[in-house]
């Protein structure tokens, strides 16, 4: 398990950088964020998942991107101005991966505080919310706030590390 694990598992204050999916407010701890880039020209590979668009060039390192409204079974939208890629820096027991996150917009980093949070409500159906951490009420607005481990699979990684 590595140290951003340990650090995110179940703990929910602090800062958050924030994006849409359609109208839905989403967070990710910014200890996981590199950086935030404009969709460039993305090289498809085959025999990927769905989710998985495929690789980028970002400065000399190539970088697998997914698509998180893919990932997250939610309907595809043409990208546009707003649309953009979060890359995301994972330690691994092999390596330390890159990985982009497509998102509709990113809107800001937010400071929230435990007050603000609580864990994932249960739902009363079998739904899969282990890529949730926890939602955050914050400005009149609910967030939810996502569990870069679960989104990330075992299974994906090693996916990623062979195509990346």
């Amino acid at each position: 398990m590595s140290e951003n694990q340990v650090n995110t598992s179940r703990k929910l204050a602090g800062k958050y950088l924030t994006f849409n999916l359609m109208d839905e407010y989403y967070g990710v701890n910014v200890e996981w964020i590199l950086q935030i880039i404009a969709i460039p020209e993305i090289t498809v590979i085959p025999k990927t998942p769905p989710f998985v668009k495929g690789v980028i060039n970002l400065r000399g390192k190539i970088i697998p991107v997914m698509d998180l409204r893919l990932r997250f079974n939610l309907p595809l939208q043409e990208y546009n101005e707003r649309t953009s890629i979060i890359i995301i820096k994972l330690k691994t027991d092999k390596s330390e991966i890159y990985i982009g996150f497509i998102v509709d917009k990113v809107n800001e980093v937010l400071d929230i505080l435990e007050n603000e949070t609580e864990q994932t409500p249960t739902f009363g159906v079998e739904l899969d919310t282990q890529y949730i951490l926890g939602m955050a009420k914050v400005k009149s607005k609910v967030t939810t706030l996502l569990d870069i481990n679960e989104i990330l699979t075992q299974n994906i990684i090693k996916q990623i590390e062979t195509t990346g």
